[in-house]
C-alpha cells in the first residue's frame, strides 16, 4: 500500500508513529566540556562546577580538571573541551603557535599570584643575588612571564641568570630538592615552598608586580545563548567569593584540602570580577612583544587579540563591564 492510497486519518497515525520512534531512538545531546584549572585563580569557576551553577543555568556540561591554564588550554585546542579557564601567557604562546579561540571575558586578577622564591643557603637574600643562579620556572605560564618582568625591574640582567623549564606536575619539588636556586610559583606552590624550605627560603620582593588576569576562552563557533549561559555561572561563582566569603572559603578549603582559614589566605589579594578590559589587550600585546624577543616562539607576527575578543556575550550580560571599544 502506498503512502498516497492510505485515509488522511491513517497516513496522520503513521507518521506520528514514526516522529515518536525518532523521538525514541534520537541521541542526546553531547554535554559541554569545560577545563576549569585546579589551582587558586580558577576558584569562581570551580564554585560554578561544584555548586551546580551551570546546570542551574540550563547547561549540561563535564568539567576536566587540569594542573594549571596552559594545561586546559590544550585541551580545548586538541578538540577535548569546547571552553577553557587559561591565564594571559598561554593565551599568547599558543596563538603564536597557530591555534585560534575566542576570548569571552576575564574573570579575575591578581598582582600575588606568583612569587619568586630563592633558597637563602644559595646565598640569596636580594633579587641582585640572583645572578649567575638557576631560576626555575614553567615554560608559557604566567609564572614564566612574571619572572621576566622581575627580572627585568629589578635590574638583573637576563644574560646573567639560567632559566631552568620544570615541570608543572612537580610543583615545587625542583627547588626543594636543591635543583634549581630560585623559582617563579605561583600559588599555591609558592606559599607551601617558603613553608617547607623553612629558614632556607625567601621571598624575594619586587619594585612593580604584573597583574595575571584569567580568563574563559572558547571554540569558534559556539551559540550567543550558550555563551551568555556559561557567564550567568561564572558570575553566581564570582558572587558567592564576593558575598557570601564564609561559605566559599569552606567550600573551597574542603575542594583544596586545606581548611575555610587556609583557603582564605590562599586568595588573598585576588580580585574576581566579570569584565573585558583595555589591560588585558595592553597585557597580551606586551607578552607577545617579550616571547618574540626572547625567541620564545616561530610565529613572530603578533596576533589580533582584539580581534579574538567575542564581546557580544559579555555586552548582552553587563556592558558596564566592558572597557574594551569594539
Amino acid at each position: 500500500m502506498s503512502l498516497t492510497s492510505c485515509a488522511p486519518s491513517t497516513l496522520r497515525r503513521w507518521l506520528a508513529g514514526l516522529l515518536l520512534a525518532a523521538t525514541t531512538f534520537a541521541v542526546p545531546a553531547a554535554p559541554l566540556v569545560i577545563a576549569i584549572g585546579d589551582s587558586t585563580l580558577f576558584a569562581p569557576l570551580q564554585l560554578a562546577a561544584q555548586e551546580g551553577f551551570f546546570a542551574a543555568e540550563g547547561l549540561d556540561v563535564q568539567v576536566i580538571g587540569c594542573i594549571n591554564g596552559r594545561r586546559c588550554l590544550k585541551h580545548l585546542t586538541d578538540g577535548e573541551a569546547q571552553i577553557a579557564t587559561v591565564a594571559d601567557t598561554p593565551m599568547v604562546f599558543a596563538l603564536h603557535a597557530g591555534h585560534r579561540f575566542e576570548i569571552v571575558a576575564t574573570f579575575g586578577t591578581t598582582p600575588r599570584d606568583t612569587a619568586l622564591v630563592a633558597r637563602t643557603d644559595r646565598g640569596i637574600r636580594t633579587p641582585a643575588d640572583l645572578a649567575g643562579k638557576r631560576i626555575g620556572v614553567v615554560r608559557g605560564t604566567s609564572a614564566h612571564y612574571f619572572t621576566n618582568v622581575f627580572l627585568l625591574v629589578n635590574g638583573v640582567p637576563r644574560d646573567s641568570v639560567n632559566l631552568v623549564f620544570i615541570d608543572p606536575d612537580r610543583g615545587a619539588e625542583p627547588l626543594l630538592r636543591g635543583e634549581v636556586d630560585a623559582a617563579g610559583l605561583y600559588r599555591p606552590a609558592g606559599p607551601q615552598a617558603l613553608q617547607q624550605l623553612g629558614p632556607k627560603g625567601v621571598q624575594l620582593s619586587t619594585l612593580r608586580p604584573y597583574t595575571v588576569m584569567v580568563n574563559l576562552v572558547a571554540q569558534p563557533g559556539l551559540s550567543q545563548a550558550t555563551l551568555l549561559r556559561m557567564l550567568k555561572a561564572a558570575q553566581r561563582g564570582v558572587a558567592l567569593l564576593n558575598n557570601q566569603p564564609g561559605r566559599a572559603h569552606e567550600l573551597l578549603g574542603a575542594r583544596w584540602k586545606v581548611g575555610a582559614r587556609n583557603a582564605a589566605a590562599q586568595l588573598d589579594g585576588y580580585e574576581f570580577h566579570l569584565g573585558l578590559d583595555q589591560n588585558l589587550l595592553s597585557t597580551l600585546e606586551a607578552e607577545s612583544r617579550w616571547a618574540v624577543r626572547e625567541g620564545l616562539v616561530e610565529n613572530k607576527a603578533v596576533p589580533d587579540y582584539l580581534e579574538l575578543m567575542r564581546v557580544e556575550p559579555l555586552r548582552a550580560l553587563d556592558p558596564r563591564s566592558m572597557t574594551i571599544v569594539k
